[in-house]
């Protein structure tokens, strides 16, 4: 893998994963603070709803930001603010009261309005800098690093949260986001190739082409669906489910977080060393891990032990990340080049404040009917993405039909 040799690559490797580290940590100690001002599952879940509606915003904006400004002033940029608003959110959340519950909600929504263009960015620059033939092995690297990082997240996270004091979390979460921003020195992308690809892709009638090209629609489609199954596995919703289901602390939390993450490296594994392979079945991997994800989090709900629960996220992980690597190289190979950019952000756009409304469906159906049958609900639609996959042709035998590597 001697792509991992290319600065580019580690710069954007490294930026990613600290940034990540940092978003996990500033989501625990934020959704620890609201279930324990409110002890409420849908006030603790409107924390996620304003993460995903600040998307919608970011998603007109970055294809003119990235023109205009350039990936490294952007990505630099992001951090930067990222770190302001996590002390702004710090401060808020640290008093009692509706005023500063809802002023924190503010700075949230604009904490991750500057979070938002990771994802795009990254898209689009990957298939810049290696080539196509390793684009498999390039995500599944990127996804490994990213993972790893996550892991460290949730499993210290919950831990420190438990253990140490708030402002310490913090602070890690700030110097992160600076470490981050100053990765992003380290990528050396000509900015008139960046500017040429952002100018073509806002020329285009990106949304026409989101729905035309059939591959990227169908799998809109799936993650639509995924999207309302998935949030059920929200910190808000997760806690609730081990406080009141289970009766474990905030300890158990992260370690079921932990557990899917380390999972999930396994899986990043999984797709690099089986590369060649998953590059010709990439359709039946995202239909196999629909089922695999469907029966799993089945026995996640019904078991009555921690340690059970742990090894069934833990199981869902490497089926979920062949899954997702799979599909975003799927993307980055029936999209053309110019288009990559917008028609993410477009799906973006889409998704996002889909997925905010999902957290709020899933936390009121947590709140009223309990955490256990909101998973019950999600394993359902695990398997309904089951069942679309495996009607849709051109999505499942897409290496047969489209040779690219």
């Amino acid at each position: 893998m001697h792509f991992l040799h290319n600065k580019n690559v580690f710069a954007l490797l490294l930026s990613q994963s600290l940034q990540s580290l940092a978003g996990v940590l500033v989501t625990i100690v934020l959704m620890v603070r609201v279930y324990q001002m409110t002890d409420s599952v849908f006030l603790a879940g409107l924390v996620l709803s304003f993460m995903s509606f600040a998307s919608i915003a970011a998603s007109f904006c970055i294809t003119p930001m990235i023109r205009n400004l350039g990936f490294k002033k952007v990505l630099a940029l992001a951090n930067l603010l990222r770190a302001v608003f996590t002390i702004l959110m710090a401060y808020t959340v640290s008093h009692n009261g509706q005023a500063s519950f809802w002023v924190t909600l503010l700075f949230v929504f604009c904490f991750s309005f500057a979070g938002a263009f990771f994802q795009p960015a990254r898209f689009a620059l990957l298939p810049m800098i290696v080539p196509k033939e390793q684009y498999v092995k390039a995500n599944g690297v990127i996804s490994l690093s990213n993972q790893l990082f996550l892991t460290a997240g949730w499993g210290l996270g919950g831990l420190l949260t438990y253990a140490v004091p708030f402002e310490f979390v913090v602070g890690a979460a700030i110097c992160l986001f600076v470490l981050s921003g100053a990765s992003i020195s380290m990528l050396l992308v000509k900015e008139k190739e960046t500017e040429g690809t952002a100018e073509t892709a806002s020329a285009r009638s990106i949304w026409k082409d989101l729905m035309l090209i059939p591959v990227v629609r169908d799998i809109a489609v799936m993650d639509m669906i995924e999207a309302l199954a998935g949030s059920v596995w929200s910190s808000a919703i997760l806690l609730a489910f081990t406080s009141a289901v289970l009766h474990e602390t905030e300890v158990w939390w992260g370690t079921f977080n932990a557990s899917y993450f380390i999972g999930a490296m396994i899986g990043s594994v999984i797709a690099i060393r089986f590369s060649a392979f998953f590059a010709q079945n990439m359709g039946y991997a995202i239909m196999f891990s629909s089922l695999v994800m469907s029966v799993l989090t089945l026995l996640f709900s019904f078991s009555p032990f921690p340690l059970l629960c742990a090894l069934a996220c833990a199981a869902m992980g490497p089926f979920y990340q062949v899954r997702d690597i799979c599909q975003e190289t799927i993307l980055q190979e029936v999209i053309p080049e110019q288009m990559r950019i917008g028609i993410m952000a477009a799906k973006n756009a889409i998704l996002t404040p889909w997925s905010g409304i999902t957290y709020s469906v899933m936390g009121f159906v947590a709140d009223a009917a309990g955490a256990k049958t909101a998973f019950l609900a999600s394993a359902a639609l695990y398997g309904m993405t089951f069942l679309i996959a495996l009607a849709q042709p051109k999505l499942l035998h897409y290496k047969r039909e489209n040779r690219v590597l």
